[in-house]
């Protein structure tokens, strides 16, 4: 028995304990590859390469959390845009009704990604048309990130056209 463990010993791979069982040596996990020089480089590439994927993950989250606030802002801004189209024609304070029902429609999604307030400004735009912007401060996970975001929604005046004698036409 004597003679077949130092025959063993002499092949590289083969190293035996004095019980007989194979001894692993540095490369006990599989990584035969490995020398001890290579010890502690994973902790390294973790230490490396975690902010890396961690900052990674938060931008992801924080690109989410902007385009939720735009497509917030966006239907807030349409309904609006709706409201003063409809009473621009004829409502006298058709702007005060249109910003106030966005930022209702805002407060009413109990939804905060936007911030606590949003601002809504109606406006004419043109010759028969209208325009409702939106105004707010994304949400932010990223320490020191304020990102704006405006959406502005537009359309026509609305005007009624009773069936009476040709009907009539529309003052804007």
């Amino acid at each position: 028995m004597a003679g077949l463990r130092s025959w063993l010993r002499g092949r590289p791979g083969r190293e035996f304990t004095m019980r007989g069982r194979r001894d692993r040596g540095a490369g006990a996990c599989g990584l035969a590859g490995r020398t001890r020089r290579d010890r502690g480089s994973s902790a390294i590439e973790l230490a490396i390469l975690a902010p890396m994927l961690l900052a990674m993950i938060w931008l992801t989250i924080q690109y989410a959390l902007y385009y939720q606030g735009r497509q917030v802002a966006l239907a807030a801004a349409q309904l609006g845009a709706r409201v003063a189209s409809q009473d621009a024609d004829a409502v006298p304070g058709w702007a005060g009704l249109a910003d106030q029902s966005a930022e209702n429609y805002y407060q009413g999604l109990g939804t905060r990604v936007l911030g606590p307030h949003i601002s809504a400004v109606a406006a004419a735009s043109g010759p028969g048309q209208v325009r409702v912007t939106v105004t707010g401060q994304a949400a932010s996970i990223m320490f020191g990130l304020n990102l704006t975001i405006h959406a502005t929604a537009g359309g026509p005046i609305d005007c009624f056209r009773p069936d009476l004698n040709g009907g009539q036409q529309c003052q804007n």
